[in-house]
Formats: structure tokens, sequence, C-alpha cells
């Protein structure tokens, strides 16, 4: 409580501003539009994507206040920001995150000047609202809760991997708002069997697709292992599963109407509705999905399974791997098996749809960047070496 008396940043709020509002006491102006709100030669900007701003004004305190609204509830509570802000003359800002409805202080400050290398921001949390200071001037800073990965990001990356690998890079289809579904097949002329990976359901799961990158640089690595799984199985990608997501900052939701994750039976959204298409092709064709692999974020890192005894057909999948997992890396690998039956989960879907094994590998959303390829480079070569094994 001291620390955040000290930054200034306690005190009444003023209402939301639209237009010209002057705070309390002062002859201080404050301009809010669509991409922007400007306050005491600061500039606070939205009009990127990932951005999500929904309101900025001041405290009587002269703090920054810029709050977050979920796209609809109810909803995960995984408040989500990102803005660019810059001032005129250097100075020390000091600024509130607010989450709206069903909020809570979930992404700890990030801070970039060129949304590749980013610095954790200083911060107190209060219940629902994020406070730190810093210093900024004329060259801007982007402030998000986690590293910006965007729809244009995973396009140069998967045609990096695409050009590297001899893979084919296509759109699975489109999403609500008709953004395409980038997609990425690796498969060998009479190859039968295949490995599913998607990830990005949540647009601010960053850690999962950190994860999902470093496994796929694995899969598609080159090296001996890697050409001998590839030999074997074929391989379909779907890294960007929620796009309009991703562009618009939401917390969680896709634009279609709800969690991707929740819709795997319904396929309501053309989302999921697109990956069951060219699932159901695959085995229509007499080919065969053996697993698969969604990766997510949360608070911890953990990996949920479908129970061993839930599926006659390579019951210990999922365990096997992950002990050996547990053996190949110096971290903590945790186990949770479960089913949720009727939800709409992608792994219980694979389970009750196509009986097989998969996982929702989750990635705790402060673990070490490096902690996080390193694991997820494991968890490839692992998983490789398991399936080749496999009669």
């Amino acid at each position: 409580m001291d620390k955040l008396m000290r930054m200034g940043l306690f005190g009444p709020i003023l209402v939301l501003l639209t237009g010209f509002v002057a705070s309390a006491g002062s002859a201080t102006e404050t301009r809010v539009t669509d991409t922007h709100c400007e306050l005491q030669g600061i500039t606070i900007e939205y009009d990127f994507p990932a951005a999500k701003i929904d309101g900025c004004y001041l405290n009587d305190k002269g703090a920054i206040v810029i709050q977050t609204a979920p796209e609809d509830e109810p909803i995960n509570p995984s408040p989500w920001y990102a803005f660019r802000i810059s001032a005129a003359e250097p100075q020390q800002v000091n600024i509130a995150i607010e989450a709206l409805g069903r909020g809570m202080a979930r992404y700890n400050p990030k801070a970039s000047t060129d949304l590749r290398s980013w610095r954790n921001i200083e911060h107190v949390k209060e219940n629902d609202i994020i406070y730190f200071s810093l210093a900024v001037g004329p060259t801007p800073y982007y402030v998000a809760g986690q590293e910006i990965f965007a729809n244009r990001d995973y396009i140069r990356w998967l045609t990096s991997i695409s050009e590297l690998s001899g893979s084919t890079l296509f759109n699975l289809g489109q999403s609500a708002q008709q953004r395409p579904l980038p997609a990425l097949v690796k498969q060998t002329q009479g190859n039968t069997e295949w490995l599913v990976l998607i990830g990005r359901q949540h647009p601010p799961e960053l850690t999962g697709a950190m994860a999902l990158r470093a496994f796929v640089a694995e899969v598609f690595s080159g090296s001996a292992l890697s050409k001998q799984f590839l030999a074997r199985y074929n391989v379909l990608l779907a890294p960007n599963l929620n796009p309009d997501g991703v562009a618009l900052g939401n917390w969680r939701h896709s634009t279609g109407g709800g969690d991707l994750n929740r819709d795997w039976f319904d396929r309501t959204q053309p989302e999921t509705t697109a990956v069951h298409d060219y699932l159901q092709a695959i085995v229509n064709s007499g080919e065969q999905l053996v697993y698969g692999v969604d990766f997510h974020s949360t608070w911890r890192n953990i990996y949920y399974t479908i129970p061993a005894d839930y599926l006659e057909h390579e019951s210990n999948f999922s365990a096997e791997w992950l002990q050996r997992l547990a053996a190949a890396v110096p971290y903590e690998v945790e186990e949770k098996a479960g089913t949720s039956p009727g939800r709409g989960i992608f792994k219980q879907y694979m389970a009750d749809v196509y009986g097989i094994h998969s996982v929702t590998y989750e990635v705790g959303d402060e673990t070490d960047r490096n902690e996080i390829a390193v694991t997820a480079q494991a968890a490839a070569q692992v998983l490789m070496q398991y399936m080749l094994e496999r009669p």
C-alpha cells in the first residue's frame, strides 16, 4: 500500500472521458478518440493489431487510468491490454490498468520499443488494477500484458517454416470476420498416420504460442530424428485459430460468439468447423489420427490429459510421453488427467470423436522464456521418439 501511495495512484476516479473533460481543480484537457487519447502532453495509441483499450482518463492524482473491457460475458477473467505510449517531453508517468466487468489483474505489464525485445515493468497489483510508473518521451513504448505476436507474424513464421521444411502453407478456412486461418501440412505419399498441432484458441495466451513455435521448430528442424519422424508421420499445424480475437485484442473469445475451446462438439463457429472438416477428410480417406497437442497458457505449467482408462487404444500414450519428458528436462512436468464430457474441449473431442489421446499443453503466464523453449524442444524430441517406437 505504501508503494502505491508513493506512486500517487490512489484517490477518487474521474468519470470516463468522452471528448474534452477537465480534471477536477485544473484546466487540463483530455481528448479520447477511437484510435488514441491525449492527456497532459502524453499520447496513448491503440490503433495497431492486438491493441486493446476501452477507456482512458486521469484520476485526481494525475495518474492515467487505462481500462480494458471484455468482448462479451460471461467470460474467463483474463483481461488483455496493449497500447503505445509517448510524450512530447520526457517525463515519468503513473499508469493504472483497470479491468472492467469480470476482470482480474492477470497479465503482468511488459514494454518494448520494437515489438521484438520486451522487458518486464515493475508493478503492483491491487484487486482488478495494475499500477506502475514508466519513463516516457518522444520515442514510443509499446506496453502489453504479454509479448505481442500478431496475425502477420504467424504468416511470416509459417512461410519460413514452409520454405525450410518443404511443407505446404494453406488456409483451412476463414474466421467469423473473414480472416484467413493459416495452416501448414507436411504430408509424404504413402504415410497414413497424423500428428495434429493447434494453438491460439485464446488470444492473450502468448506463452502457449511460444511453446508451440519452439515445438514446431524442432519437429521441422531437419535433424536425424526429425527426418525419421516425417518419413513416417504426416503433420497438420494450425497455430492461430482465433485471428479475429488476436487482431482485436480479445480477452478470450472469437467474434463468432464465444470460446472456441468449448465449441468442438457443437461447432457453431467457422474456426472449429474448418479444423473438423479437415480432420474428417483425413479419416474418411482411410488414414489415422494418432495424437493431438493443443497449446495454451494458464497460471503454471501443466499438461491436461485424458485418463489412461478412458480409452482402450494406446491408453498410456500421454502418461508415457510426459514421464519421458520429465526425465529429459530440469523442470517440473505436472500432468493432470481428467474428462470434460460435453464441454466442447479439444482433447475431449479428440477422445470422443476419434478415439485417441491428446493433451492441453498449458504454459505459465510468467514462466521463464528460456524454460518454455527448452521444455518445448524436449517435448517435441521425446514425442517424436515415442511415436517412432509405436508398432
